[in-house]
């Protein structure tokens, strides 16, 4: 477990210490697919909820909040970095990804990948567990500005590259990539009081039961709908 606590202090550092070396814009967002100036950078803080169908988790942790810290820094010719944080301790995620934009007018597009590496920690009928495994997110997104609102729809292909559970000294895994899910979300960013800007996004997750609920040994794998909300402020 120690091990697992090591990896993520580390890879979160690292990934926060990249993008706050930039300079902020004038209007942070995130999502939107609009291009950024070199150097630039922006971040969120905020947290999300996933709910998923009774009969394959249990009420508490259907109802756990994760908290999120997203991250943009711009690169030459219209490229971004991208990466995020998320931790709920049951489960934790680093990535790291790039995004590509190109704009038209107030009309923006994009295509991205992202790189996740998950890991969690449980405790199970006495002995302790724990989880980790890789992710792939190739997406797309198209967005549009209109005055202070920033509207994007994006849709993404979720890639279940590997997944080990440990039960005390027993384990079980196995790499093999593989579609576990399609995402789609739609996300509004906007300053919604004296230059206080705040990112509302409402994603359908249509996938096999996902590394999220790993702690309730779900024998389930059928395709399910579980809805997403996730609000943060931007800066």
């Amino acid at each position: 477990m120690m091990r697992l606590i090591i990896h993520f202090l580390v890879a979160s550092f690292i990934t926060t210490s990249l993008l706050l070396s930039g300079e902020p814009q004038t209007e942070p967002y995130i999502t939107y697919p609009g291009s950024f100036e070199y150097s630039a950078f922006h971040y969120s803080i905020g947290a999300s909820v996933t709910l998923f169908p009774r009969f394959v988790v249990e009420e508490e942790i259907r109802q756990i909040p994760m908290v999120n810290a997203l991250f943009r820094y711009g690169l030459p010719s219209n490229f971004s970095l991208t990466a995020q944080v998320s931790t709920v301790y049951i489960t934790n995620v680093v990535s790291l990804g790039a995004m590509w934009s190109h704009s038209i007018g107030d009309i923006s597009f994009a295509v991205s990948d992202e790189f996740s590496y998950w890991f969690g920690f449980g405790d199970v009928e006495g002995f302790d567990t724990n989880a980790m495994g890789l992710l792939n997110r190739p997406g797309i997104s198209a967005g549009i500005d209109i005055d202070s609102y920033k509207i994007t729809a994006k849709s993404e292909l979720l890639v279940l590259i590997s997944q080990h559970t440990y039960f005390g000294s027993a384990s079980v895994g196995r790499v093999k990539p593989e579609i576990a899910g399609i995402i789609s979300s739609v996300v509004l960013e906007q300053d919604i009081w004296n230059s206080t800007y705040m990112s509302f996004a409402l994603r359908a997750n249509y996938a096999r039961p996902n590394y999220q609920v790993w702690l309730a040994f779900s024998v389930q794998d059928k395709w399910l709908l579980y809805p997403d909300l996730q609000i943060s402020f931007l800066f």
